[in-house]
């Protein structure tokens, strides 16, 4: 069963400011039989995900609805910060971009929760990213998340003092994930992912308002990435996201399509629709392992 280590909160008398409601017996009986929890950036793709699962598993009953409807109910739509639909024991959560709005955003799911004492609830993070080194088109199921400045952990800072916490990815829970893209045929590896606290500047990228380095220190850096430490990808959440759940003693898993090899350059140089083929291979690849696991 899940537990919230900190002995400053009265979980009854807790509020979820930013998903936008608290514990109730309603909201217990609603959320008890969670067993996966997918989260990527956007309202719109986590929104389309979830309509896709309802495809996917056939209209599960446990599903939460608008009244009356078979309309996925967003029932963080009060709070205006994030979207969240429950598809049968799955969630289709977004997370905002970047790792202060995600860490925001697992608290809070995590004391949700912990309060509906759910068990052995997997997290899955999905969406895209930058590849290094790489195919285009390929998806990455990361095994460990590495800071911007290539440090295999995250740092939390705490009243002023840092603290490093292990940012592996689980194991048997990116096994599966594999497993599921062989079976699809999806194009897929398993590689290290550098998750930066920006866009532009931090990852090296040249395109940006401003730009202190030279092409040449960029590839320098990527190299070094990709060589010293297996990084595939660069996107900007999984190590904050990983050590978190490793804190929380759950099971972590990032699942996240390439949409360019940044040692050619910065740009996306897809067409439209083969960026939108792109961005749904995460999303069918989690659907299996979760429609297997029924």
């Amino acid at each position: 069963m899940l537990r919230v280590n900190n002995p400053n909160i009265d979980a009854a008398q807790d509020r979820w400011y930013h998903l936008g409601f608290g514990p109730s017996v309603g909201v217990k009986a609603m959320f008890e039989d969670v067993k996966f929890v997918c989260m990527g950036g956007k309202d719109k793709r986590m929104e389309d995900y979830a309509k896709y699962l309802h495809q996917v598993l056939h209209e599960p009953a446990n599903s939460v609805y608008e009244e009356g409807t078979k309309d996925l109910r967003n029932l963080s739509a009060s709070a205006g910060r994030y979207c969240m639909y429950k598809v049968g024991s799955a969630l289709s959560v977004s997370h905002g971009m970047g790792m202060p709005s995600f860490q925001i955003l697992l608290n809070e799911l995590f004391k949700l929760l912990a309060y509906a004492e759910c068990e052995d609830v997997s997290f899955i993070r999905l969406g895209t990213s930058g590849g290094l080194g790489i195919e285009p088109g390929t998806t990455v199921v990361s095994k460990q998340g590495y800071s911007s400045m290539l440090k295999p952990y995250f740092t939390q800072v705490v009243c002023g003092k840092e603290t490093n916490y292990d940012s592996m990815c689980d194991e048997s829970l990116r096994s599966q994930l594999l497993a599921c893209g062989k079976r699809l045929g999806t194009k897929m590896v398993a590689g290290n992912t550098m998750s930066c606290n920006g866009f532009y500047e931090e990852q090296g990228r040249l395109d940006g308002a401003m730009c202190t380095f030279t092409p040449e220190e960029k590839m320098a850096f990527l190299r070094k990435a990709h060589d010293e430490c297996g990084i595939v990808n660069i996107e900007m959440e999984t190590n904050m996201f990983a050590a978190m759940c490793n804190r929380f003693q759950v099971k972590s898993a990032t699942v996240c399509v390439t949409v360019c090899n940044r040692m050619n350059g910065d740009a996306v140089l897809t067409t439209e629709d083969g960026y939108k083929q792109w961005e749904r291979q995460p999303m069918e690849v989690v659907a299996e392992l979760i429609k297997s696991s029924m």
